[in-house]
């Protein structure tokens, strides 16, 4: 006579190795596998926050620059960050970036900006945060980490 009980231990007694390793290997290689093509800013949404940014090209090499050497503050905040050439788009998003995303970008947020040095901090919920002329990167941590968000996410750690 089969019992709920018996049936329960033949399932778990099998050999777990062969499933862990396979777990092990999805794991291993989806976290190499590249990100999905960004087509809109709303892929972002609730995921990660958006430093956006157009300017002179001094400014977007300094922008650069700060941004590269303060990768690990910028990771931890959840932070990708698009600095807008004429033709192309610097960041650290891992995936490609399609011209439909950056056309959106520039006639929504710089279509009436000029050519000035503009940055812009979309927050998770996809609402603008903070207007700037110029990055302070300082001013861009303490605008997030006073957001609830933010706060929460601190707590969780």
């Amino acid at each position: 006579m089969k019992t709920a009980y018996s049936a329960v231990y033949k399932i778990t007694s099998q050999p777990i190795l062969p499933l862990m390793m396979g777990l092990f290997l999805y794991l291993v290689t989806s976290s190499f596998a590249k990100a999905e093509e960004l087509n809109d800013i709303g892929q972002l949404q609730w995921q990660s926050r958006v430093l956006l940014m157009q300017g002179s090209d001094e400014a977007k090499t300094t922008f650069a620059q700060a941004l590269e050497d303060d990768a690990k503050a910028l990771s931890e905040r959840h932070i990708y960050w698009f600095i807008f050439q004429s033709e192309n788009v610097e960041s650290n998003y891992p995936g490609d970036i399609s011209q439909n995303f950056k056309n959106s970008i520039k006639a929504e947020y710089f279509g009436n900006t000029g050519d000035g040095d503009v940055i812009i901090l979309i927050g998770k919920d996809g609402s603008p945060k903070l207007f700037t002329s110029e990055l302070d990167l300082q001013q861009l941590y303490e605008t997030i980490d006073s957001m609830p968000m933010r706060q929460q996410e601190i707590k969780n750690q």
